[in-house]
Parts: C-alpha cells; structure tokens; sequence
C-alpha cells in the first residue's frame, strides 16, 4: 500500500520476512528523477535497504527482485493482485514476524505469473487464514465434497492443488463462503472483490 506524503515522498506499507507488515517513508520517490520510484511500485518484490532512526524507519535503497509484468499488463489478474495486497495489508499485524505469511504471499504472485488460476486465489485466502489463526474448518458449515475442497485447499501443496478440477458450482460457493468469511473478521467489505465482480460483469 502506498499514500502521499509532503511534496515528494511517499509512505509505503510493506510486508518483510523478518519484521512482518511495517510502514516505511520513501523520501523523493515522487520525484520524476528518482531511481528509486520505479523499484517501490506495487506488486513487486524488493531487496529494501531501510534506515531506523527515531521515528518511521527510511528507505534509503531499493532493489527489484521480481516485478511480475504478467500480473500487471491484465486487467483481470492486477485486480487479483489487488485482491492479494488487500488480504494481507487488512489480516496481517503490524511488526510481527512471520516467515510463513511472507512466503505464502511471494508464491502466489509466482503462481500467477507463470500459471494464473483461480482455485489458486481461493488457496491463498485459506492459507492465509490458517497461518493466522482465523481459519478452522468446524467453524465453516459444510459438508461432502465441498468440505473435501476446502481440506484439501488448506492443506496440499501448490503442485497438488494445480491438479484439483472443480465445478463451477463449487467454485462459486467456495468463493461466496470465504468471503463471507474474511469480511466477517474485518467487518467490513474488500474493495477488491467488487472491482473483481464489476470487471466479470463487463466481460
């Protein structure tokens, strides 16, 4: 996440292995001869070189590491990607190390660029919610195969989920039952998901 700051600078909320989700001032990325500004752009992964002083640590370098062109250049996929950002700026503590949600966030932008699926979306979201201990399967009222997916999702491996095959049917009520899900832990609704239904409904 990012949001103006003074004339010139930016303050960027990003999430690090080490340190989980913290917020940093990006002093002159604003400006059209910064070198920096180009590194610091949403959906990418950086090598950040950060100084902490006494107030909110400043970045001082910054070196991209993947950019995911993919992601970007469609409509359909930025806006998941979005949707990726937003889980994990609205569930993820501030300052709290952990490794597994840093990962978890650097695979599916991997998945996406290279082998984009939805049942992959639906994946991260559970994961996710997992990791952080929001997600428990005797809390959601399902049932048979569906309950099978939702196991399955949580658990497997990205090269197993790859191989699932669901039905539309199912699709729908696994999306339509998580994110009732999430909203229900943020109180409030995902901004995300409606440019996502808008952009569905116009194609």
């Amino acid at each position: 996440k990012r949001s103006n700051y003074g004339e010139a600078d930016r303050i960027l909320t990003v999430v690090t292995s080490f340190k989980g989700k913290i917020k940093i001032v990006a002093k002159g990325v604003r400006r059209i001869t910064s070198r920096r500004g180009g590194n610091v752009e949403l959906l990418n992964k950086v090598k950040l070189h950060i100084y902490k002083g006494g107030g909110m640590p400043i970045l001082t370098e910054a070196e991209s590491i993947s950019t995911y062109p993919k992601i970007k250049n469609d409509l359909i996929l930025s806006s998941y990607g979005s949707h990726i950002m937003e889980l994990a700026e609205r569930l993820l503590p501030e300052e709290q190390a952990n490794p597994a949600a840093f990962e978890l966030l650097a695979s599916i932008l991997e998945l996406l660029e290279t082998n984009p699926r939805q049942i992959f979306i639906r994946a991260f979201e559970i994961k996710l919610l997992s990791i952080l201990g929001y997600w428990s399967l005797d809390q959601v009222k399902v049932e048979g195969e569906l309950k099978e997916v939702f196991e399955k999702l949580q658990r497997e491996s990205w090269d197993k989920i790859e191989k699932m095959s669901i039905n539309k049917n199912q699709a729908l009520e696994l999306e339509k039952i998580v994110r009732y899900y999430i909203e229900k832990i943020i109180e409030s609704s995902l901004k995300s998901v409606k440019i996502i239904q808008r952009l569905k409904t116009n194609g």
